[in-house]
């Protein structure tokens, strides 16, 4: 094999490891896109099945997770990154631009997240927050909400205890 046919084998593979590498990022971010968090849909439908013998199911925040957090924020599609932070009175360490969000706040600090697309048509097996409201934020201790199961979607509803939003 001469020079040239030794160079124009290794551009060739130089551009094939391009276009694979290109294709697999492009896999992983079609992924994360679409994907919801399992450990909040577990941690969720472990405390609905450890409620439903139970007389009402009814999901405290405080207790379920387990990390170190101390208000939770939540806000539908309508806020744009700037707005969080403006609101939150820091800069998220990540952001996707979905639907809505739980952030989990612990000393001005985000620490987690769940993301998820609030419409009719994505509305597939997963956790989903039922609310009309665009933004509320609640202490640590006051986080509770009832759980209801339809079909294979657990639905989430606010108990309106210790509630900071803009009607409250």
């Amino acid at each position: 094999m001469s020079k040239n046919e030794w160079a124009c084998d290794q551009e060739y593979v130089g551009m094939i490891k391009q276009k694979f590498q290109y294709y697999v990022f492009m896999l992983v971010f079609l992924m994360l896109g679409c994907y919801q968090d399992p450990k909040f849909d577990n941690t969720v439908m472990r405390e609905f099945q450890q409620c439903k013998t139970n007389n009402g199911c009814v999901l405290d925040m405080d207790k379920a997770f387990d990390f170190n957090w101390d208000t939770v924020y939540y806000f539908s599609g309508k806020y744009s990154l700037d707005e969080i932070n403006e609101i939150l009175g820091f800069e998220l360490r990540s952001y996707t631009d979905v639907g809505a969000r739980f952030i989990f706040v612990c000393k001005g600090r985000d620490v987690y997240s769940y993301e998820w697309f609030p419409s009719p048509e994505n509305l597939n097996e997963g956790v989903y927050l039922l609310t009309d409201l665009d933004f509320f934020k609640m202490d640590r201790h006051n986080a509770k909400f009832s759980i209801e199961k339809i079909d294979h979607k657990i639905l989430l509803s606010i108990l309106l205890l210790g509630m900071q939003g803009p009607n409250c």
